[in-house]
C-alpha cells in the first residue's frame, strides 16, 4: 500500500464531488428500460462473483444477464460469491465454488447466476454469504447451509465436512427465523421474534457468547434477548446489532475500533454503542468498519479507515461513531459496506461511494481510493436505483426503469424488493384483527403476530409505548422521567391500549390462539428472568450449552418491570384452565426477584389502573392462583410456589395501599390459604425470626422483606382472613397463659402456696361496686393480667353460685363496660351522629381509670369476649401506632370534618370573610379556653394559601394533641395485657372486628354448625320446627335470641360459624323445650 495514492474530494459547493456520467455499458443497454427489476454489478470479478459471463473486473456496473428476466427482490454478496433471490422465491448463485457454496455440486467456478434446484420445493426470503458459505432461510421460517463446515459455520453439529447442497438445521422451524448473517467463518440468525443466534468461529468472542468457542449448531445470545432486535450484520470478525429502539450493540474482533466503544479491544459479549445517542434505523458492517443510519437520514461510521471505508475524510481508525459530514445536506435511506469501500443510496435515489476503488468497486473512473463519499452517475436518468448491495471488493444494485416506479417519493424499500436488507418491522397485530371475511387467516395471522409481540419484552414495549425516548436499554430506574407527583419513574406506556390490545385478543373467541399467547408470555417472562438474574439462567439452545463466563446484564431492571407491568394485566392470568397457572406460576417466579425499589415502583404503576381493571385482571388472578396452591400444598416445592405467589400480593397489596379509592382489604384475605396454613407453625417460625433478628424486622404493614427472607406467611399477614388470626392470636394467648401460670406455680412452692390456687387471674366483683373492685383488683396486679380470667360476683356479702365457663366472664365485661362509658362518669363523650364514644380531653379523673379502660379492652381480646363497645375506627388505628389523619377526623365527627372541608374549599377569600385564626376555642365548664395550634396561632389569620395547615393541625389537635394524657393511659393499659406479637398482624378495622365482633348476622351459618345431642338431630321435627321459629325471627329478636344464648349481640370474628352451638333434650320421655348450652373459646 506504500504506493497507493488517495483522493481527497472535498464537497463545499453544490454539486462539488460529483463526477459526470462516464460513457458506461449500462447507458448503451437498451434492455434496462425493460420492464421489472434488473440487476448491474461493478468490481472485482476474477472468480465470477458478478454473474456477467466474464472472469474479469468491471470499472463500470454491467448488467446481469442471467438474471435479467428474474425480477429480483433481494441480493447478497460476499468476497468470492453473489446470491440473488427472485420473487418467486427461487435462490441463484454466482461465484466461487471451491467449497461447494453455490449449492451445486463439484468445485468449478461459476461465472453466471444458476438456480439452487435443491431449495425449489422450499422458497427462499432471505440469504447471506460468508467467505466459504451459505445460509438461506426457507418460507417457512427454517434455516439451510451449505458450503465450508470448517469451524461449525453452518451449524449443522458437524466440523470439517463441507456440504454441497443446502441442508436444513435442526429444529429451526420452530424459532422461525427471518434474518440471517454471514462473516468470514460465522453466522448469525434472527428470529421474528427478535432473538439472534449465533454459530461457528468463535475468535475473539465473535459469537457474542462471552466466550471464543467454536459452536456447530445455534446458540441464542441472552443478552440481546429482551431487546428486540430488528436487524443484525456480520464483518469478517465482528457484528452488530439493532434494537426495535435504535439502539447499536456490536461485539467480536475490536482492533480497529470497528465496535464503536472507544478502545481496540475485542469483546464477547454484546455491547451498547452509548456514543451513538440517535437511534438508528440501519446497521451495517464492512470488513473491519461499521456504518450507521440514524434520524433524518444522517449516517455515522467508525472503525478502519486505511482506504477510506469510513467516508470520514480520513485513513485513520476511528474508534468512535462519527457522521459523514460529506451527507449532511442528503437523506439517505440505505447504507452497504464491503471489506474497504462503502455506499450509500438517498431519498432521491442518488448513489454515494467511497473507500476502496482498486477493483472498479466503486464504479467511478477514479483508480485511488476515495475519503469521501462521491456521487457517481453510472446510471442514466431513466434508471431508478432500488436498493444497493456491496460484496468483498464488488458492488451491485438493483434497478428500475422509472416509469415502474409509482411514488417517486416512496421509501426505497418495497413489500418484496429488497426489504430484508433494512431492519425488520415489529410486529404487529392490525392486520390480522382488520381482516373480517376469512376468520382461519385471521386466526392465522393473529397467531403469528401475537407470538412475536409478546415473546420478545422490546418489541411488547414498543407496541404500547407513548414515550419512547426513555427506552434505551440503558435507562436505569433513576433515569427516566417521573410521573406527576410521584417519585416513581414514569412508565410511558398506554394502559388503554393495552386493555385494547387484550380485549381485541379476546374477542376472536380463539382458544388456539389465546394459547399462542400464552406460550408466548411464558417465553418473555423466561427472558425477563434471565435477563433480571443472568447468573441464575442457563442458556438453552437446539443443543445445551453450559456457560463459563458470567453474563453481562445487558438491560437495566426498569424496562423488564414495564414489561411485567404489561404482562400483569394480561386477562389470561385468571383464566380457569391451565393456562393461569402456566402464567401466575411465572410471574411470581419472576418478581419474586427484583429490587424492593422497583417492586414500589411496579406497585405505583399498578396504582394507574382503574380500580376494576386492577381487581379483575390482577389482583383477583393471584388470588385464584395461590387458592389452587394452598390446597395442594405438601412438598417443599409447593411451599416455596405459595410463598413466591404471596409476594406477588404483596406488590398488589402496597399498590391498593397507595390509592385515594381503595379495595378492601377483604380482597387480600384468601380462604384457602387462612384454613389450610398450620397457624401454629406459621407463628413459631415467624416468633422465631423476629428472635433471631433481636426484634428488628418490622413485618406487616411495613415494606415487607425480601423474597429470601419470606418464611412465614405471618410476614404478609394481610393474606390472612381476621379469623386466622384471631386463631394466631389465641393461640399466643393460650402460650402466654401457661406460661404465667407456670412461673406463678413455681414462685408459689417457693412461698409454700400450693399451685393450685395461683394459677387463675381470680377476681372478686360485688355488683354494688363492679368499676371500683375492677379497678382495685385488676391495676393492682399488672403481673397477672396475663393469666386466665375467673370471675366471681358477689351479692348481699355472698358468692353466687356457678361456674365461670365463660358466661360470667361475659357478664363482667358487659357490666363494667357498661359503667365505664356512662356519661355521667366523665371520661368520654357520646357523640350522637355517629353514636360512638369519644375521649374527653375536659375530664377530670386519673390516668388510672384510662388505663383501666385500656387493660380491659386488652383483656376482652386476651380472653376471647367480645365487648358491646363504640369507638370510632381511629381509636383502633392510634392503638396499632397509625397516625390519624383528616379522613380519619371526618369518620369520627362528621360535623367537624365537614365544616374544615367547606374551609378547604372555600371559594371566596377566607381571611376577609371568615376571620379564623390558628386556634380552637371550647367550653370548659362555662369557662371559654383558647388552644393555640401553633405558637402565637390566635394572632395567625388562616387564608387561603395556609388554610391545608390549619385543618392538619386543627385534626391534630383534636385527635392527638388534646386527648394526649387520655390516650397515653389508655393505650398503656391496653398494651399491658394485649402487647403480643399477633397484634401486628391486624389492621386496624381487623382490631375492632375482633374487639367488637360482627354487626352482621348469618344464622344461616350458626344452623350448619350446630350440634344436638339426646337424641336430637337436624331433621328431628323439633328442630326443623326449631330453626323455622329463629329464622322468621326479626333482626332485632335475633340480636336479642343470640344476646340470651351467649351474652353478646355480635357475631365474633369468624361468623356465627365460630360459635359451637349444641342443643339437647333434659331427657328422651322430656316434654320441656330445648336448652341451649354456648361454651366460651
Amino acid at each position: 500500500m506504500g504506493s497507493t495514492q488517495f483522493v481527497r474530494i472535498d464537497l463545499h459547493d453544490k454539486g462539488s464531488g460529483d463526477l459526470a456520467p462516464p460513457a458506461s455499458p449500462m447507458a448503451e443497454d437498451k434492455s434496462v428500460l425493460h420492464h421489472g427489476t434488473h440487476i448491474f454489478s461493478w468490481g472485482r470479478g476474477d472468480l465470477g462473483q458478478l454473474g456477467t459471463e466474464r472472469d474479469q473486473s468491471e470499472p463500470q456496473p454491467v448488467l446481469v444477464r442471467a438474471v435479467e428476466d428474474k425480477d429480483i427482490a433481494h441480493v447478497a454478496a460476499s468476497a468470492f460469491n453473489s446470491a440473488f433471490i427472485t420473487a418467486d422465491a427461487e435462490l441463484w448463485t454466482t461465484g466461487s465454488n471451491d467449497s461447494c457454496q453455490l449449492g451445486h455440486k463439484g468445485h468449478d467456478t461459476q461465472l453466471h447466476p444458476s438456480r439452487v434446484e435443491a431449495l425449489d420445493a422450499h422458497g427462499v426470503c432471505q440469504v447471506a454469504c460468508g467467505q466459504q458459505h451459505m445460509l438461506a432461510v426457507a418460507d417457512g421460517g427454517a434455516l439451510c447451509a451449505w458450503g465450508a463446515a470448517d469451524s461449525g459455520q453452518l451449524g449443522l453439529g458437524e466440523i470439517g465436512v463441507e456440504q454441497p447442497h443446502p441442508r436444513f438445521l435442526k429444529g429451526t422451524k420452530e424459532q422461525h427465523f427471518v434474518r440471517v448473517a454471514a462473516g468470514a467463518s460465522h453466522s448469525l440468525a434472527l428470529t421474528s421474534s427478535g432473538q439472534v443466534w449465533s454459530f461457528g468461529q468463535g475468535s475473539f468472542g465473535t459469537l457474542g457468547q462471552g466466550d471464543s468457542f467454536v459452536a456447530n449448531v445455534p446458540r441464542p445470545l441472552p443478552t440481546l434477548a429482551a431487546l428486540g432486535i430488528v436487524q443484525v450484520a456480520c464483518g469478517e470478525s465482528h457484528n452488530a446489532a439493532l434494537t426495535i429502539h435504535g439502539r447499536v450493540f456490536t461485539w467480536g474482533r475490536g482492533k480497529y475500533g470497528a465496535l464503536g466503544l472507544g478502545t481496540f479491544n475485542s469483546s464477547s459479549w454484546p455491547q451498547h454503542v452509548a456514543a451513538l445517542q440517535e437511534p438508528a434505523c440501519q446497521v451495517v458492517c464492512g470488513g473491519e468498519h461499521t456504518m450507521a443510519i440514524c434520524q433524518q437520514g444522517k449516517v455515522f461510521s467508525w472503525g478502519r479507515g486505511n482506504c477510506g471505508q469510513t467516508g470520514l475524510g480520513t485513513t485513520d481508525t476511528v474508534t468512535l461513531p462519527a457522521r459523514l459530514e460529506a451527507l449532511e445536506n442528503h437523506s439517505v435511506t440505505q447504507i452497504t459496506a464491503g471489506l474497504r469501500h462503502s455506499m450509500a443510496l438517498t431519498d432521491s435515489r442518488q448513489l454515494w461511494v467511497w473507500g476502496d476503488n482498486s477493483e472498479g468497486q466503486l464504479g467511478i473512473p477514479i483508480p485511488s481510493p476515495c475519503l469521501d463519499p462521491v456521487q457517481t452517475h453510472a446510471f442514466p436518468a431513466e434508471a431508478t436505483i432500488m436498493y444497493i448491495v456491496a460484496g468483498g471488493e464488488h458492488s451491485l444494485a438493483a434497478v428500475q426503469n422509472a416509469g415502474d416506479v409509482a411514488d417517486e417519493a416512496q421509501h426505497v424499500w418495497s413489500e418484496c424488493r429488497g426489504h430484508s436488507m433494512a431492519a425488520m418491522p415489529g410486529p404487529s397485530l392490525a392486520a390480522g384483527l382488520a381482516e373480517q371475511n376469512d376468520y382461519p387467516r385471521k386466526v392465522s395471522i393473529l397467531k403469528k403476530s401475537a407470538h412475536d409481540l409478546f415473546s420478545c419484552p422490546g418489541f411488547m414495549l414498543h407496541t404500547f409505548e407513548t414515550q419512547p425516548c426513555i427506552d434505551s436499554a440503558t435507562t436505569s430506574i433513576e433515569d427516566p422521567p417521573t410521573s406527576s407527583g410521584s417519585h416513581h419513574p414514569a412508565h410511558g406506556l398506554d394502559v388503554g391500549k393495552i386493555t385494547e390490545v387484550y380485549n381485541a385478543l379476546l374477542q376472536v373467541y380463539s382458544i388456539e390462539l389465546l394459547g399462542v399467547v400464552c406460550q408466548a408470555c411464558k417465553r418473555q417472562l423466561d427472558i425477563i428472568h434471565s435477563a433480571l438474574c443472568p447468573d441464575e439462567c442457563q442458556q438453552n439452545g437446539l443443543e445445551s450449552h453450559a456457560q463459563q463466563q458470567r453474563i453481562p446484564r445487558m438491560v437495566e431492571p426498569y424496562q423488564l418491570i414495564r414489561a411485567l407491568f404489561v404482562l400483569l394485566q394480561n386477562p389470561l392470568n385468571g383464566d380457569r384452565t391451565g393456562m393461569r397457572v402456566q402464567l401466575m406460576g411465572k410471574l411470581a417466579f419472576v418478581t419474586a426477584r427484583i429490587e424492593q425499589a422497583n417492586k414500589a415502583c411496579l406497585a405505583a404503576w399498578l396504582r394507574e389502573l382503574p380500580l376494576d381493571q386492577f381487581a379483575s385482571r390482577c389482583v383477583r388472578p393471584v388470588q385464584y392462583y395461590l387458592g389452587s396452591l394452598a390446597r395442594r400444598q405438601g412438598s417443599k416445592q409447593d411451599r416455596e410456589d405459595l410463598m413466591r405467589a404471596v409476594h406477588l400480593l404483596h406488590i398488589m397489596y402496597q399498590s391498593n395501599e397507595g390509592r385515594s379509592t381503595r379495595l378492601p382489604h377483604s380482597e387480600f384475605y384468601n380462604k384457602d390459604v387462612s384454613q389450610s396454613a398450620d397457624l401454629a407453625q406459621e407463628y413459631m417460625i415467624w416468633r422465631h425470626l423476629l428472635e433471631h433478628r433481636n426484634g428488628t424486622s418490622s413485618p406487616g404493614r411495613g415494606g415487607g422483606p425480601g423474597q429470601r427472607e419470606l418464611v412465614t406467611l405471618c410476614q404478609l399477614p394481610f393474606v390472612l382472613s381476621p379469623e386466622a388470626k384471631a386463631r394466631i392470636m389465641q393461640g399466643e394467648a393460650l402460650l402466654t397463659k401457661q406460661h404465667q401460670v407456670q412461673a406463678s406455680a413455681i414462685q408459689a412452692l417457693f412461698q409454700g402456696v400450693h399451685p393450685v390456687m395461683v394459677q387463675y387471674l381470680d377476681v372478686r366483683i360485688r355488683r354494688t361496686h363492679v368499676l371500683q373492685d375492677a379497678m382495685n383488683q385488676l391495676m393492682h396486679r399488672p403481673g397477672e393480667l396475663k393469666k386466665p380470667l375467673r370471675v366471681t360476683f358477689i351479692s348481699g356479702g355472698m358468692d353466687e353460685e356457678g361456674l365461670d365457663e365463660g358466661g360470667v366472664t361475659k357478664e363482667f365485661f358487659q357490666l363494667l363496660i357498661r359503667q365505664i362509658f356512662n356519661e355521667e362518669f366523665g371520661m368520654f363523650k357520646y357523640m350522637e351522629h355517629t353514636r360512638t364514644f369519644w375521649f374527653s380531653h375536659l375530664s377530670i379523673e386519673l390516668e388510672t381509670e384510662y388505663r383501666l379502660v385500656g387493660s380491659v379492652l386488652g383483656l376482652a381480646i386476651y380472653n376471647g369476649v367480645i365487648l358491646d363497645l363504640h369507638f370510632p375506627p381511629v381509636v383502633y388505628k392510634k392503638l396499632l401506632n397509625g397516625k390519624p389523619n383528616f379522613q380519619d377526623l371526618k369518620k369520627a365527627m362528621p360535623d367537624l370534618g365537614h365544616g374544615l372541608q367547606q374551609l378547604l374549599d372555600y371559594p371566596g377569600d377566607v381571611e376577609a370573610d371568615l376571620a379564623t385564626t390558628f386556634s380552637v376555642e371550647e367550653d370548659n365548664f362555662g369557662e371559654l379556653q383558647t388552644h393555640e395550634l401553633k405558637p402565637d396561632g390566635s394572632k395567625i389569620a388562616v387564608t387561603n394559601s395556609n388554610r391545608q395547615e390549619y385543618v392538619d393541625l386543627h385534626t391534630k389537635w383534636v385527635l392527638e394533641d388534646s386527648i394526649q394524657t387520655q390516650f397515653a393511659a389508655f393505650d398503656e393499659g391496653f398494651h399491658q395485657v394485649c402487647g403480643g406479637l399477633t397484634l401486628r398482624l391486624f389492621q386496624y378495622e381487623e382490631l375492632e372486628l375482633l374487639v367488637c365482633g360482627l354487626p352482621h348476622l348469618d344464622f344461616a351459618e350458626l344452623k350448619e354448625a350446630a350440634q344436638y345431642d339426646g337424641g336430637y338431630h337436624p331433621q328431628h321435627p323439633v328442630i326443623v320446627q326449631f330453626w323455622q321459629v329463629v329464622m322468621a325471627l326479626t333482626f332485632e329478636q335475633k340480636k336479642s335470641f343470640l344476646r340470651f344464648c351467649t351474652g353478646c349481640d355480635r357475631a365474633p370474628v369468624e361468623g356465627l360459624s365460630g360459635l359451637k352451638l349444641t342443643i339437647q333434650r333434659g331427657s328422651p320421655d322430656t316434654d320441656r323445650l330445648p336448652t341451649t348450652h354456648v361454651k366460651a373459646k
